[in-house]
């Protein structure tokens, strides 16, 4: 995540982080279940940030998509209008 700033992190923050991860090695040992562990954790926690993240991007976008699809529906509203009146 960017720690340049204070500001909420992006969804591109989420994807850089799990993409910059060091891969697992598959191998277990004893001293490694607890960092196994916690990088499991740290995995579930990760994909619910990146979860919700996900989710107010995609309100967003509907947001956007309906607002659109409105003022284009009153452009053409306006336009039959306008050419029912000049006809």
């Amino acid at each position: 995540m960017d720690t340049r700033s204070t500001l909420k992190p992006t969804l591109e923050d989420y994807i850089l982080e799990m993409e910059t991860r060091p891969p697992d090695s598959g191998q277990v040992n004893e001293k490694d279940v607890w960092a196994q562990l916690h990088q499991k954790e740290a995995d579930l926690l990760l994909a619910a940030e990146l979860g919700k993240a996900l989710l107010e991007k995609n309100e967003e976008l509907t947001k956007q998509h309906e607002k659109l699809v409105d003022d284009y529906s009153t452009k053409v509203e306006h336009h039959n209008y306008r050419d029912l009146n000049y006809s």
